[in-house]
């Protein structure tokens, strides 16, 4: 996965402020990944876009992610420390043709085009019978309570990173819990504060040399900076 550049992180930041989440996923993928048909993208297991995020966020701004979560049970703040690339090695791509089946049914892995249709929906049970039913092979089809269950257990074995979750223990109770690594907004947060950094860079070479921001952009890192050096 190649990194986005400077003119793209800059793109990404404009266009994403005004994007569903998902769809701010979709542009940064299609940005990164030019050889696919924008518009297939969508129609990709949910396990394959945050795979293929993880790694383009990997490339873009390293593999180490540092961050926090709050212990359940007495709300201490602790911290984690993972390489996203070991973390991204250990979640397989789910096959695109895979399919499960439960009491006669059968029921394909949900993409980001089914997601986007269950958000339709007001409360957290209705997107889950919203998203199953969207994924029923052969036409939507209504979910019992205990499919839902069921389901939901067996697309999360065959598509592992559809929801990432890092082990946690709290030093201070003792408490062990799974914390979900939101990688769109994790990848959001990163680019909307190299944007800002970029912005600033612009501002300043624009102002001390007369340059344009597709030139100062096109820079290397290393020249910028260097340029911001000799400009105080």
């Amino acid at each position: 996965m190649r990194p986005l550049s400077a003119s793209q992180l800059l793109f990404l930041w404009d266009a994403g402020q005004r994007r569903h989440p998902i769809d701010r996923a979709l542009l940064a993928l299609a940005l990164a990944l030019p050889e696919e048909a924008p518009e297939g993208l969508a129609d990709h297991p949910v396990g394959w876009r945050e795979a293929r995020l993880l790694a383009l966020r990997n490339a873009t701004f390293g593999a180490q992610l540092d961050g926090y979560d709050a212990c359940p049970r007495c709300g201490a703040m602790m911290e984690f420390s993972v390489d996203g690339n070991t973390l991204l090695a250990a979640l397989p791509l789910p096959a695109p043709d895979a399919v499960i089946e439960l009491d006669g049914g059968r029921w394909r892995l949900p993409s980001s085009r089914d997601q986007a249709l269950a958000l339709e929906a007001d409360d957290p049970e209705s997107v889950a019978r919203n998203l199953l039913a969207c994924c029923h092979v052969g036409g939507k089809e209504a979910v019992s309570p205990a499919q839902i269950a069921s389901l939901e257990a067996r697309m999360e074995a065959l598509d592992p990173a559809a929801n990432i979750h890092l082990g946690m223990h709290c030093s201070d109770c003792g408490q062990r819990w799974d914390a979900l690594l939101d990688v769109g907004n994790w990848f959001w947060d990163e680019v909307v504060a190299c944007a800002r950094d970029l912005l600033n860079t612009v501002h300043r070479l624009a102002r001390a040399y007369g340059w344009r921001e597709s030139d100062i952009l096109a820079l290397s890192p290393a020249r910028r900076a260097a340029y911001l050096d000799l400009v105080g």
